[in-house]
């Protein structure tokens, strides 16, 4: 098993920067510095590298139900990143769902618009080449 590290740090910049841009935007999340926000988007990119394969394996007949409970597992992401990592300010439930959707708007378009980037980055399969 080979991690890609380019990948890796792609998806992390990615993060970094839609986590930025929504503490921007967003009135209910905000980042007392640098270390915070960088904090926030590694363990963000670790817990989605963990949690999305284990998501695959869940079948459901709509999609955009596991839209939706994907949704809802981010947002309570955030919030424990939120309640791990000092300077990460969250107002509530409701400002974790709604900077879930905003990070996933901006990383989808900033991932597509990324020269050798996907927007499907966020699979296991993609990060980790076994042999």
């Amino acid at each position: 098993m080979t991690f890609h590290i380019q990948t890796l740090l792609i998806h992390w910049a990615v993060m970094v920067l839609a986590l930025w841009l929504t503490g921007s935007a967003l009135k209910g999340m905000s980042f007392s510095g640098i270390l915070p926000l960088l904090a926030s988007a590694l363990l963000l990119c670790v817990t989605n590298v963990m949690v999305r394969p284990a998501l695959a394996l869940i079948q459901l007949s709509a999609t955009w139900v596991l839209g939706v409970v994907l949704l809802v597992i981010n947002a309570l992401l955030i919030m424990l990143i939120a309640s791990l990592v000092k300077g990460f300010n969250l107002s509530g439930i409701w400002a974790a769902l709604l900077a879930a959707l905003i990070i996933a708007v901006i990383g989808t378009l900033l991932e597509m618009v990324l020269p050798g980037s996907n927007p499907s980055l966020f699979h296991i399969e993609q990060l980790i080449n076994f042999k």
